[in-house]
């Protein structure tokens, strides 16, 4: 979905949401029917979610008949398709794949869309998007089949626990400039003196 919401520029992390890793030098474009997206800037990667935040020297860019720019756009894990690492002989490394639209979007039609990674390697960020996406999936379908956790979280949200694993295992390739962010787990409270610890 185009413009997903935001404050002082950046996107904002959804309930129960956490970026997992950031992006530069991302080159990104997305049709659907009529409407054509494009800019550059980063792409933030969630359990939940792909996000393209336009940099503000881009000017973002919708070219659809000179509408207002765009200066991020939401792809849901849970919705994508088609996903696609190419490796032209030609040209830069590149995702594609397809999302259907979203409810609030302007677009009408399943979206196109390509990430074109512009500078550096892509070793550590494939696995992780790769692995997350693995894990929606296989969440998604035991949902489908009733063996969910029974989690009130957010709908198909891939549990912290996995999501930490799959950070955690991730090789860090010198030559991509991907940056992770890892959440530090709260330390065990020190039990208190007279009291038994359950």
């Amino acid at each position: 979905m185009e413009n997903p919401e935001m404050t002082g520029g950046f996107v904002v992390e959804m309930p129960n949401e956490r970026f997992v890793l950031s992006r530069g030098g991302i080159s990104f474009t997305a049709k659907s029917g009529s409407h054509k997206f494009s800019g550059t800037g980063q792409l933030l990667l969630s359990p939940l979610r792909v996000v393209f935040q336009a940099d503000r020297a881009s000017g973002g860019g919708l070219f659809g008949g000179g509408r207002a720019n765009v200066d991020a756009f939401d792809i849901p894990l849970a919705t994508l398709t088609n996903e696609s690492f190419n490796q032209p002989i030609f040209g830069a490394n590149n995702l594609t794949g397809t999302s259907p639209p979203l409810p609030e979007s302007v677009c009408d039609q399943d979206i196109h869309w390509n990430f074109t990674f512009k500078s550096g390697g892509v070793g550590t960020f494939l696995p992780i998007f790769f692995g997350l996406l693995r894990e929606m999936r296989r969440h998604i379908s035991a949902e489908r089949r009733g063996e969910s956790s029974g989690s009130t979280q957010v709908a198909f949200a891939v549990p912290a626990v996995v999501v930490a694993e799959i950070v955690n295992a991730a090789y860090v390739d010198p030559s991509d400039p991907t940056k992770l962010y890892v959440q530090q787990q709260d330390p065990p409270s020190a039990p208190v003196m007279g009291k038994p610890v359950s």
